[in-house]
């Protein structure tokens, strides 16, 4: 420690800053006389004044940054890079002298006599390279058609849309004028207001208004199909070609000894609106546009650092996960169907489901079932414009007359809690009973045939890997 002016000031900082005032140097001398002795190691300067600006800012803002820090060698590597996709496999890579007839062939092949090394991908910028089971290059690799919007939220410039046809855009009315007095009408108050008056004249007044449009509208027609539904007159669930089916779904409810009726009673529950899950995967494999990003075959990611001893494993992706490489290689190691020699492809399912308020006031809601593909990346699945989700089911819950028919067999004193509770439980039970259909169960042990988009025909084995949901019965 060292002493100035009845200041104590530490001797090992090189460099602090203080408030102390600076003295004049006399005439003739320089400052390096006048600065003492023992501060020789330190530097003073004045701190800056605070003004009326800083008053009002937190510590934190007032403090000074460090700027021009340089960032360390491994990250300064890949600075200013665009995200990019895994790497690609080569279109010109060299076939195999002796090539297995499937990719599965190659896996079971390389537990033979000789193990042959399975086939690695070239480093992208990011130092990732792709590693899959078999030792020859997959023949469908989605990773060649993704590009910078498929793995980043960056908008893509779209080219101006010509507009929508006139009578079309602002159906069922036939033109601009009277669309905007028909919802100026509609959506307004039920009793004008004077403000409702003001936007009636800026209406009328636009240069853009046509009295004439107006005048040959047929209103009553217009507000006719307004309050009508396209699907009058027949169930609107029950379509067809979209696939959706209604099943009544019915549970035996329980009754104690003690009561006027002992014994398990049929109760008809609800009515299930739901899809096929096999159907399902029929139409997302003859998408084509949605084939081009299945991943038919797991890999493993891996990153290869030059700062690592060894490369390192990336899990970000369902079809580069642990689980499904497990289900992939169990799928490839179980015995074949008979007389088929067809690839075979795990297709992960992905279950979502959840409360839905249908209104802002009251208890209306829904619980609706929707269905992803895991074989697609995750960066396309959080994406609403790549339409992804498929719907699968909505779920119901006891109705208000299961307390009417407890009552019918219970002298009008109804069931207990715990009793309410298992005959949610058991209908939200026998629910997924009717998804997991006889259909699903056998493409389950035995898969399907399907002949993709690329012209090969793989079978396909539905697994379920997550199901992420909330339970109607609590």
């Amino acid at each position: 420690m060292s002493c100035n002016e009845g200041s104590i000031v530490p001797s090992n900082i090189g460099s602090i800053s203080l408030a102390v005032p600076q003295e004049l140097p006399p005439a003739g001398s320089s400052s390096q006389e006048n600065t003492p002795a023992t501060a020789s190691n330190t530097n003073f300067r004045a701190a800056p004044l605070e003004t009326d600006e800083d008053q009002g800012l937190s510590l934190a803002q007032r403090r000074s940054r460090r700027i021009d820090v340089p960032m360390p060698l491994r990250f300064r590597q890949y600075e200013d890079v665009l995200p990019q996709p895994p790497p690609t496999v080569p279109s010109g890579y060299p076939a195999d002298p002796n090539p297995p007839e499937t990719p599965t062939d190659a896996l079971i092949t390389s537990r033979s006599s000789f193990q042959a090394p399975p086939f690695r991908t070239a480093k992208n910028v990011f130092g990732l390279v792709r590693q899959f089971f078999s030792s020859i290059p997959p023949s469908h690799d989605p990773e060649e058609v993704v590009t910078l919007q498929d793995i980043s939220s960056v908008a893509p410039a779209k080219p101006d849309s010509p507009a929508p046809p006139h009578d079309l855009a602002f159906h069922p009315y036939p033109n601009r004028s009277s669309f905007d007095l028909g919802n100026w009408y509609w959506n307004g108050t039920a009793q004008k207001s004077h403000q409702d008056f003001k936007q009636l004249i800026d209406i009328v007044g636009c240069s853009d208004f046509d009295p004439d449009d107006v005048r040959s509208t047929s209103w009553d027609r217009i507000n006719s199909k307004l309050g009508s539904s396209a699907d009058d007159g027949c169930d609107e669930w029950e379509d067809e070609d979209a696939g959706w089916r209604k099943t009544t779904v019915t549970i035996q409810v329980p009754f104690s000894r003690t009561t006027a009726h002992p014994d398990a009673r049929p109760y008809p529950a609800a009515d299930l609106y739901h899809r096929s899950i096999v159907s399902i995967i029929r139409e997302k494999l003859s998408n084509a546009h949605d084939d081009e990003y299945f991943h038919y075959e797991p890999y493993r990611l891996q990153w290869s650092a030059p700062h690592l001893p060894r490369e390192v494993n990336i899990q970000g992706e369902l079809y580069t996960s642990p689980a499904f490489m497990d289900a992939h290689r169990e799928l490839q190691g179980s015995p074949r169907e008979v007389g088929c020699d067809l690839p075979r492809v795990v297709v992960a399912l992905m279950f979502w489901s959840d409360a839905t308020h249908l209104t802002t006031f009251g208890n209306a809601r829904l619980w609706p079932v929707y269905m992803y593909f895991g074989n697609e990346s995750k960066y396309r699945r959080c994406k609403p414009s790549c339409n992804l989700s498929n719907h699968v089911a909505y779920f119901q819950k006891l109705p208000d007359s299961f307390k009417d028919f407890a009552g019918t067999y219970t002298n009008g004193k109804g069931v207990g809690r715990e009793c309410t509770t298992h005959c949610q439980h058991e209908l939200f039970q026998a629910q997924w009973k009717v998804l997991l259909d006889d259909e699903l169960l056998e493409a389950y042990e035995h898969g399907i045939v399907i002949l993709c988009c690329d012209g090969i025909k793989r079978r396909f084995y539905p697994r379920i890997f997550t199901y992420s949901a909330d339970y109607p019965e609590k």
